[in-house]
Formats: C-alpha cells, sequence, structure tokens
C-alpha cells in the first residue's frame, strides 16, 4: 500500500482525524506521513491552519538561521481532493513510552509474610532535567511565534531512541495563532474544547475563552509530575481523564483551593456559582506530589521545585513563561 508515492511500512497511529504511517520511498530513511480527511474534522481542529502555522515555522526558521531541534520540521505537503498528507520525520517513542521503560519492579515485603510487586520510577534526575529543558525550549520558540500549542501531553513529545535526551514537540492540529488563529477564533473567544485529559489547565475547565499560552505551562506541570513520581503516574485518578468536573476536583485536592479573588476566572460565572465548599482544601505536601525531588539528591532539585511550584499555580501571570523557566533551569 502507498499513500502520495510513498511506500507505506506500517501504521503508527490511528484517530478520529487523521491516521500516521510509518513510510518509506525506494528504501531510503524512514518517515512519519500524517493522513487527514479535511471533511471529518470538526473544530478546533483544521488542517489547513496546521499546516499554514507549520509552514510560518519553518519560514521563522529560516528567517531567523536558527536550527529548533525540539519542534517538529514539516517536510512536505501533498492533498488530493479526498485527504491531506503531511511528511515528518520518523521519531521512535512518544514520552510516555519512555516514562514506562523507566518503571521497574520491586519487592515489597507485607506483614502478613506476602509480597507485592510495586512499580518503581528509575529515571535519573539528570535525564529528567534535560527532558524538560527540551520541552521548554520548544515552548520558547513556539511562544515567541505567538502561537499557543493547546495540545502539551507526553505523546505529542516524542523521541529517537538514538537521543532520549531531546524531546521533540509535534502535532499543531488545534494550535492557535495569533492574533485571531487565521480566522477561526478571536483571541478573547477562543475554544476550550483543547488539551488532553489532565493536562487541561484549570481557567479551560472554567471556560475561560481569553486564556493565553499559560495552558501550555500548566500542561507542562503536569508533565512533571509524572516525570517526578515515584511510580510514573499522576496525582489525579483515572476518571479525570474522561471527566472535566472529575479533573477540576482532582487538581483542587492536589493543588489546593484557588484564591476566592482568582483574577483570571473570577468573574466568570462558572467559577461564581460554584459552592464555596467545594474550594475548601490544602494543597498536598510537594514530597508527595513530586516525591522525587525529595527521596533524590541532585544539582537539579532546587530549580525543578522552584520551576514546578510556578507551573501549577493557579494565577496565569504566576506561572513562570518557558524563557523565564529556562532561566532557572540553565544558571
Amino acid at each position: 500500500m502507498s499513500h502520495f508515492g510513498w511506500e507505506v511500512v506500517g501504521k503508527i497511529s490511528g484517530g478520529r482525524f487523521s491516521d500516521i504511517y510509518k513510510v518509506s520511498k525506494a528504501n531510503e530513511r524512514i518517515y512519519a506521513l500524517k493522513i487527514v480527511d479535511p471533511d471529518d474534522l470538526k473544530p478546533p481542529h483544521s488542517i489547513r491552519n496546521e499546516i499554514k502555522i507549520l509552514e510560518d515555522l519553518e519560514n521563522a526558521k529560516r528567517i531567523n538561521g536558527k536550527e529548533i531541534i525540539n519542534v517538529v520540521s514539516l517536510i512536505d505537503v501533498k492533498n488530493t481532493n479526498l485527504e491531506y498528507g503531511l511528511l515528518f520525520p520518523y521519531y521512535d517513542m512518544t514520552l510516555y513510552k519512555l516514562i514506562n521503560i523507566n518503571i521497574k519492579k520491586r519487592s515489597k515485603f507485607n506483614p502478613d509474610g506476602s509480597i507485592d510487586r510495586v512499580p518503581v520510577n528509575k529515571m535519573e534526575l539528570s535525564h529528567i532535567n534535560k527532558i524538560i529543558i527540551g520541552i521548554l525550549q520548544g515552548l520558547e520558540w513556539i511562544h515567541s511565534q505567538n502561537i499557543i500549542h493547546r495540545d502539551i501531553n507526553p505523546n505529542n513529545i516524542l523521541f529517537s531512541e538514538s537521543n532520549l535526551d531531546i524531546p521533540v514537540i509535534i502535532d499543531f492540529g488545534i494550535s492557535y495563532q495569533a492574533n485571531d488563529n487565521n480566522g477561526l477564533e478571536s483571541s478573547d473567544k477562543k475554544f476550550t474544547d483543547i488539551a488532553t485529559g489532565i493536562f487541561k489547565a484549570p481557567e479551560l475547565l472554567l471556560s475561560k475563552r481569553d486564556y493565553t499560552n499559560k495552558v501550555d505551562i500548566w500542561a507542562v506541570g503536569v508533565i512533571m509530575t509524572l516525570l517526578l513520581s515515584d511510580n510514573g503516574e499522576s496525582p489525579f485518578d483515572d476518571d479525570s481523564m474522561h471527566s472535566d468536573l472529575v479533573l477540576l476536583s482532582n487538581i483542587i485536592s492536589t493543588f489546593g483551593s484557588p484564591p476566592s479573588d482568582w483574577s483570571d476566572c473570577k468573574t466568570l460565572s462558572s467559577f461564581e456559582s460554584m459552592n464555596n465548599t467545594f474550594f475548601t482544601k490544602p494543597a498536598k505536601p510537594l514530597n508527595v506530589i513530586v516525591p522525587k525531588l525529595f527521596n533524590e539528591k541532585s544539582n537539579f532539585n532546587e530549580n525543578l521545585e522552584k520551576v514546578f511550584t510556578s507551573f501549577v499555580s493557579y494565577e496565569c501571570n504566576d506561572r513562570l513563561s518557558a524563557s523565564d523557566a529556562l532561566k532557572i533551569l540553565l544558571s
């Protein structure tokens, strides 16, 4: 089977809006080919907008003479009356997979003599630090081009097996480009049905429509809870992946109640109408949320803690920008 003259080697993934294949031509290197039927897309998904954003990023790199290794490069675009094909470099694994291969089983001896096998996160803090820096370097470039990615999550962060220190941000299918997303959304009426599962920022859950690129920063904070966990798992319940209400409850249970004068959301009816008792919870200790920072010592702990604490602030203005966070992590 072939698509747009490229021989399909295998299927990487498939979803509601696109399929991604491993492809090659005349036994050349392997690439990733994203196939999209534009008629199947529902806002905020837009293949034409994705192509424009990717092409603008490529043009900006050429103009600025920059090599941006932490953001995927668009190699080619093809289309017919029925579908679009976007060609990208091929990467071997997602961040989810990288986390999972670093989870090892350890024996735990119980008082009754039984033995449990418990998962333990064996990823080194030095490696975690490099991954977070790489993600932020990618976001720094994306945000500098007035783009909000809007779907930062471990499936959209890829690695080559030959270099697991360099994360690459992919998938601009629901991204926003200032000032009006190429005529699709005004800056004060953006779509809020964005982001994936537990990586949604709290202001999105309350339907704030004039949000900023700090929704991407919150998502990095949640990714840090996975990387800095003792078992590779999120502090949120599994149901948080599928229910915004459960996710909001989990955010509050984990990070404590939002401030009563939360400037980003205090005027929203969704915030005003909530029962105050829903918000009266203290934050869990940091050594519970990101235990790896407290169980292992390195040169990175203090700076990682400072960045993480900022990223999961309710107030968007209190979240460090990617640039400012990098200044801390690279100091």
